[in-house]
């Protein structure tokens, strides 16, 4: 199990769009996990601070192929028109899912982006040729507050797409020669949720749970991502198993991990296909997510 805490890790500032998210804002960003994992599924977690005004974080409506968790720390933080996710609720991004225009000027918050198979593009391979396929975009239309604008080449008309899909579909196809395609949303939009408003029922001597979802976006009896809660007591242990990676992080001090006990701000990553187990000193609130995986 890999174990990060806040406090230890290096912030970087976005570059007001300069930089390879092609997106305005200056957003204080934190990249706490990222993997490229053997079955196929790509993900980053990432830890970031949203500010006001000309460093704000906007983009237009657009949609993704990969899917999306976003959890608020503190402060509430957008995601469209009269859209917030308020502290300590979490909202899921399934894929294909419209949503936006966001301005992201306040909060803190964490977001998980996953997907399989060049869905989600990050790191390794994707970092090779990321670089050259801006500039080949830059070459043949402009970037513009979070817009790509160039001309259809099967019409000769103006176009407009989001800079991060003109980005993703530019790799894609360097890297395969293949057409980039976002899938028809299964889920109309972003699912909020409320975590407080679930009850916990006693899983074992110590371990409270609280299941919030499980959601489809693949197909397959072990395709569905799952959202949790365990609430950890002294004398109790959680385990992660080997079937799924995990992603997990507390707000509490006291969490312990083999030997070390963890301060507020500590975040988990269990990969698959290994275990790991978990403690507290005190009570520990720990939010868990489970990766779908598509075998």
């Amino acid at each position: 199990m890999d174990v990060v805490v806040a406090r230890d890790v290096a912030t970087q500032a976005q570059d007001k769009g300069t930089d390879s998210s092609l997106r305005p804002g200056g957003v204080l960003r934190q990249m706490l996990f990222h993997d490229n994992a053997p079955d196929g599924l790509s993900f980053k977690f990432f830890r970031s601070q949203y500010l006001p005004g000309d460093k704000a974080f906007t983009s237009p409506r657009h949609h993704h192929a990969f899917q999306q968790l976003r959890w608020t720390e503190s402060g509430e933080i957008n995601y469209g028109p009269g859209q917030y996710i308020r502290a300590r609720e979490m909202a899921y991004f399934p894929r294909g899912a419209y949503y936006g225009p966001q301005v992201k000027d306040t909060g803190v918050g964490l977001l998980l982006q996953l997907g399989f198979h060049g869905e989600h593009q990050y790191g390794g391979v994707w970092a090779n040729v990321r670089e050259e396929a801006i500039k080949r975009l830059k070459e043949k239309g402009t970037f513009a507050e979070g817009v790509f604008v160039d001309t259809d080449p099967d019409t000769g008309e103006r176009r407009e797409r989001d800079s991060g899909q003109a980005l993703y579909e530019e790799q894609y196809a360097a890297l395969t020669g293949n057409k980039f395609v976002v899938p028809e949303e299964g889920y109309d939009s972003p699912i909020l949720l409320h975590p407080q408003a679930f009850d916990y029922y006693e899983a074992a001597p110590g371990v409270e749970v609280k299941h919030l979802g499980s959601f489809f976006d693949h197909p397959g009896p072990h395709a569905d991502i799952r959202l949790s809660v365990v609430r950890l007591s002294p004398g109790g242990t959680y385990h992660f198993g080997p079937e799924r990676g995990q992603i997990a992080w507390t707000t509490d001090p006291g969490l312990r991990v083999e030997d070390s006990t963890y301060p507020e701000l500590t975040y988990l990553y269990s990969p698959r296909d290994e275990k790991a187990e978990i403690s507290a000193e005190g009570t520990v609130e720990i939010f868990v997510v489970e990766f779908p995986r598509l075998d």
